[in-house]
């Protein structure tokens, strides 16, 4: 489980405090991954990347209000150890003149296959995450097209958010949850992983008054969209073939996490089955994103 966030403004306007709005994203979104956080954006023509191997809530990043858009990571740690900076996302990327930055949430299961079957560089990088930064340079272009065939490739879980150097945003939604609101007068696209995430987050920003009365629109974003933002706010829809590993008991984010994480979530099974609930009923709480602290207070609320 880690945490994807951001935004991408295409009005004319200056909104004061766009950093605000990045760090209440970025620590409400810490729920989901205190090991590590990052952010990627443009600025003055280079696409930098900024992260650390520190929790969301420890950190605070600075950036221009005049940049258009931003991409933004929590991490939990499953697979590439999070002190080493490079394992952590996002991830950086090239095609042709093209560059980008990649983040993911989720566990991919078959990086090391796709590896070896399409010949990829070897690279320090240990992240399952960073093989889809190498299916679509494979494919020599950032496009609908590259992005659908790294979507159908992997097997996992997951959901993507790419950021291009053209300002473009480009997010692919899987099984892992996304959210994302949309303020027409401020022209202004926000997301994140979830809905709570994303309330929690504005309402902690100049956003707020927009929120309380009502000037937003949500966003849809169905399993097998690939939604891409453009510079001037277009919403550009595209699709892939989604396959729900989940569904077969293959790839859920919580049996691969640390050994406390393992153990909780099974105490948490076995306190669950005495109020009736079954493990595949926790799992699929944990799969649509509810952390294992909510799905608790949830049963001993209800019980």
């Amino acid at each position: 489980m880690c945490g994807l966030y951001g935004f991408l403004h295409y009005g004319n306007n200056t909104i004061k405090n766009l950093s605000n709005i990045t760090n209440s994203l970025a620590e409400e979104a810490a729920v989901r991954g205190t090991d590590a956080t990052g952010i990627a954006f443009n600025y003055k023509g280079q696409l930098s990347i900024l992260k650390e191997s520190k929790s969301a809530y420890r950190l605070n990043f600075k950036h221009s209000d005049n940049i258009s858009a931003v991409i933004g990571h929590t991490r939990h740690s499953t697979q590439g150890s999070e002190k080493k900076n490079y394992n952590n996302h996002p991830f950086s990327g090239k095609c042709k003149n093209t560059r980008f930055a990649l983040a993911h949430n989720g566990v991919l299961m078959n990086d090391k296959d796709l590896r070896k079957q399409y010949r990829l560089p070897k690279s320090k990088i240990e992240t399952d995450s960073y093989i889809a930064v190498q299916l679509i340079e494979h494919k020599k272009k950032l496009n609908a097209d590259s992005i659908k065939f790294m979507a159908e490739a992997v097997e996992g879980s997951f959901s993507f958010s790419i950021l291009d150097s053209n300002n473009s945003i480009w997010l692919v939604k899987g099984d892992s949850p996304l959210s994302i609101l949309h303020f027409p007068d401020l022209g202004l696209y926000v997301y994140a992983s979830t809905e709570e995430i994303l309330w929690k987050a504005l309402i902690e920003t100049d956003l707020f008054q927009e929120l309380k009365d009502g000037i937003y629109e949500s966003i849809k974003i169905t399993d097998g969209d690939i939604l891409n933002i453009l510079p001037d706010g277009t919403l550009v829809y595209d699709k892939f073939d989604f396959i729900d590993y989940s569904y077969y008991g293959r790839c859920n984010w919580w049996d691969y996490g640390i050994a406390d994480d393992y153990s909780y979530i099974s105490e948490l099974k076995s306190a669950a089955a005495y109020q009736g609930y079954t493990a595949e009923e926790i799992d699929e709480l944990l799969a649509e994103g509810f952390t294992p602290e909510e799905i608790e207070e949830m049963l001993y609320c209800c019980k």
